[in-house]
């Protein structure tokens, strides 16, 4: 190789890649999209090569320290799309790509201290105290800080460092995930003991001398079970023997130990028997679209509307089928953890052990083990969350995004802040694949692409089974709380949220052994405790939100920051005792139906309930091996699962998130009402949904009881047409955050006023301007929050290349400011929510 230098892209917030040179005993080894080990500042980590170079700007370039991938990790058709990524959503690049890249296999050198023996001569008692640390054991700055639980030690440190007082050395750590090994025994004279009878055994252990009864029991249970190779942990479990005794055997020659790279195991068993359907003329017509597609190697999105229960899993299968057939791989995206369990089991029942699957509930092991299986060739089909959209997958057939609507795809905490449907359409046209969008509820955004002809559109408007839609009916609760039921006799209205209709269709269904569930879209007890004396409302101390009450510990918890702290019992503001607990939360339901219903069994799966490793999987399948009666839970129930024997659901407060401040608040609890409605009675007509609400005149609610999702869409995007919101236009939000006030509205008021001039100068009357604001929940984690609002309307192609361009140089502004390593602003293209 010619080349002298390769750019190398590192995980940090740097919007740059860094060129080192290529020392000469590595130019063999050395591959773009591989990891090498590079110097960076004081210290040593992992980067991605991204392309090679013959001269270098610089007159001084640090060489590369060490290459970690004999095979790059990254094909070219990855880096071109985490370069697009990184452009279209203004991150740096660096941390696009180690989002490809398994957790727990980079490299990295940390600097460690340690005190020398010099005397301790006019030092303050901190500097004492830190030497003091360090002459028992070498730390890190970062775990000399945990030790003093302070961040403002390092001044301290490299001080003392600098007069003598304490050694610097460099040490390398190692990965955190590797392959997998276990031990495993092959039985050499399997073939000469294939007619050995029990009594032939015995003399052949008198004239081997084989006396131990561990070595009997093994050598008999691999002569019965005709076994030549076992994993050595089951043969010692099966036979009860020691280590010592296989070793033993070894020695003798009569076995073989080796080791053996494994998979480490994932629990995905649902239970579920695999289904022979034939697919009926609508889902016949969507393949024949969606194989055509495939095999003529054209790129093409197709929207796939179909009702719920409507048999898109089923076209997902047979699509992927023929894909295979083409010898081409396919991914397939769903929004949540919590439907992956059913999809998968019925996937792995078609297609075997070729399936993967990546989500954020596997261990950096299994993460690992997924990742090597793929770039080896076992795997083939991928599921996953949104991070399975960056599996190394090559020569893809197809992309298939179900539950296309979900607003789970966008990632909103951290870099990359991408949008998995979004991405997923460009990476498809990097592999001349198909794309399919598949939902009973779309997004507006895919609707109105496909009605525009930018997506094929794909309808399946009748249910599979070929049942009807279930019945909806709407109960007002105003109504409700103005009557006594002979169940809520003794209770006032502020304790009321269960309506009487409700309750009796619960009754009926447990009478009949129907399942039911009960959708609580807030998790907790209740939302919030009030003073009924001064109207005070107990906040959190580090976010500007309501603490909730959670029962099951007795304490007020804040869902951003994790606060906690124990049930008030006296108002702090003016000491009266008369406190409420008001609003309704999924453990309160939970109570009052174990109250109404004592005989019936009921689980709760929100997050609270789920937070332990296969939590999901397990609530999920025994409420299909019908294990319980009820299923309670938050949003988590409502998509994408298929029980045959739920008739009844019931969604408490349809209000929940209807009424929030934002554009999308209507389209999402549309969509919600519609996706937990349809996991009623699809194999019987004979399904049932009570909505409760406190509005209902709304205008959504009539559309929900009619199965009405074009009429929705219909008024919905006149609304957004006339206020020229998504999809008539697109969004960029700015968003700042710092401790201090003040600060945060200076910096915000900053990048407002360099847009502003900005947009003076490039002369764009299709780009608005929104002058920095406080968020709707202005403080999280003692952050304070402004946000500053991009809008560009999409009529104009020049205004749209003007915003990409506009964001960039905004990037570059930002980073040339005074930016405290406590303050932060995020630019989130697309944004899915202004709170």
């Amino acid at each position: 190789m010619s080349f002298k230098f390769a750019n190398i892209a590192f995980n940090l917030p740097i919007n740059a890649a860094f060129t080192y040179s290529i020392p000469e005993s590595i130019k063999d080894e050395i591959n773009i999209g591989g990891r090498v080990l590079a110097p960076f500042g004081s210290r040593n980590i992992t980067g991605v090569v991204l392309e090679f170079s013959s001269s270098s700007p610089l007159k001084k370039v640090k060489p590369i320290i060490k290459v970690l991938d004999s095979v790059p990790v990254l094909s070219s058709e990855m880096l071109q799309f985490c370069s697009w990524v990184s452009k279209y959503y203004v991150c740096p690049l660096g941390e696009v790509i180690f989002a490809a890249v398994p957790k727990g296999t980079s490299v990295e050198s940390k600097i460690l201290y340690s005190a020398n023996n010099a005397p301790l001569n006019g030092l303050t008692e901190l500097q004492k105290y830190v030497i003091n640390i360090l002459s028992k054991k070498p730390l890190t700055l970062k775990q000399i800080e945990n030790r003093l639980k302070t961040k403002s030690i390092r001044s301290t440190v490299v001080g003392l460092q600098k007069k003598g007082y304490l050694n610097q050395t460099a040490a390398v750590s190692k990965e955190k995930v590797k392959a997998k090994y276990e031990k495993f025994v092959q039985f050499n004279l399997r073939e000469e003991f294939a007619d050995y009878t029990s009594e032939m055994l015995d003399i052949f252990m008198k004239e081997n001398k084989i006396k131990s009864s561990c070595q009997t029991k093994m050598l008999k249970y691999l002569v019965n079970g005709n076994i030549y190779e076992i994993n050595a942990a089951e043969l010692l479990k099966a036979t009860g023997a020691t280590p010592y005794s296989l070793n033993s055997l070894a020695k003798k020659e009569l076995v073989t130990l080796t080791k053996k790279q494994v998979t480490r195991k994932i629990e995905h068993d649902f239970g579920e028997e695999k289904k022979h359907i034939t697919l009926n003329a609508e889902q016949s017509d969507s393949l024949k679209a969606i194989n055509d597609c495939v095999n003529k190697n054209v790129f093409q999105t197709f929207l796939l509307f179909g009702v719920t229960g409507s048999g898109k899993t089923q076209v997902y299968l047979e699509a992927i089928s023929n894909v295979l057939k083409q010898e081409k791989t396919a991914i397939v995206l769903v929004p949540e953890i919590s439907l992956t369990p059913q999809l998968i089991h019925r996937f792995q029942s078609y297609f075997g052990d070729i399936i993967g699957v990546i989500h954020s509930k596997l261990s950096e092991g299994q993460r690992f083990d997924v990742y090597s299986r793929i770039r080896t060739g076992e795997i083939k089909i991928v599921i996953g969350a949104r991070s399975a959209l960056f599996a190394p997958l090559e020569n893809i057939g197809i992309i298939i995004v179900d539950e296309e609507h979900d607003h789970s795809y966008k990632q909103t905490e951290k870099n990359p802040r991408y949008h998995a449907r979004d991405s997923a359409i460009y990476r498809g046209m990097l592999n001349s694949a198909a794309v399919v969008l598949g939902s009973a509820t779309p997004s507006l955004e895919s609707y109105f692409n496909a009605e525009a002809g930018k997506y094929a559109l794909l309808q399946l408007p009748h249910r599979a089974m070929k049942t009807r839609q279930p019945a909806v009916e709407i109960v007002s609760m105003i109504e409700e709380l103005k009557k006594t039921s002979k169940y809520q006799k003794q209770e006032t209205p502020e304790k009321r949220f269960l309506s009487s209709k409700l309750i009796s269709y619960i009754d009926e269904a447990l009478k009949k052994k129907q399942s039911i569930m009960l959708l609580q879209n807030r998790r907790g007890y209740s939302a919030y405790q009030e003073c009924q004396n001064c109207g005070f409302v107990k906040m959190c101390v580090n976010c500007d939100i309501t603490m909730i009450y959670h029962k099951a510990k007795e304490h007020l918890r804040c869902h951003y920051c994790g606060y906690m702290e124990k049930l008030p019992v006296i108002c702090e503001k003016c000491s009266s005792d008369k406190l409420l607990l008001k609003g309704t939360g999924t453990e309160k339901v939970e109570e009052e139906i174990a109250r109404l219903f004592p005989k019936a069994a009921m689980r709760r799966m929100d997050a609270d309930t789920v937070r332990g490793k296969d939590a999901h999987r397990k609530i999920l399948k025994s409420f299909h091996d019908r294990e319980f009666d009820i299923l309670i839970g938050t949003q988590m129930i409502s998509k994408g699962l298929d029980f045959p024997n739920v008739y009844l659901v019931g969604v408490v407060s349809a209000d929940v998130g209807l009424l929030n401040p934002d554009f999308r608040s209507y389209e999402r609890t549309f969509q919600l009402l519609m996706q937990v409605s349809g996991r009623s009675g699809r194999i019987s007509d004979h399904g049932k949904v009570v909505i409760q609400t406190m509005h209902p005149d709304n205008f959504i609610f009539q559309f929900v009881v009619n199965h009405d999702y074009t009429g929705f869409y219909s008024k919905e995007i006149g609304l957004r047409r006339r206020l020229n919101y998504p999809p008539f236009s697109r969004m960029s939000l700015i968003e700042v955050l710092g401790p201090q006030q003040d600060r945060v509205n200076q910096i915000a008021s900053k990048i407002y006023l360099y847009v502003k001039q900005r947009l003076s100068k490039i002369g764009q009357y299709s780009i608005s301007l929104m002058k920095p604001a406080p968020a709707l929940i202005y403080k999280i984690k003692n952050k304070y929050r402004y946000h500053v609002i991009i809008k560009t309307l999409k009529n104009s192609h020049e205004a749209l290349k003007a915003t990409e361009e506009l964001l960039s140089e905004l990037d570059n502004y930002i980073n040339s400011i005074e930016i405290k390593s406590n303050e932060m602003v995020n630019i989130d293209v697309d944004p899915i929510t202004f709170n």
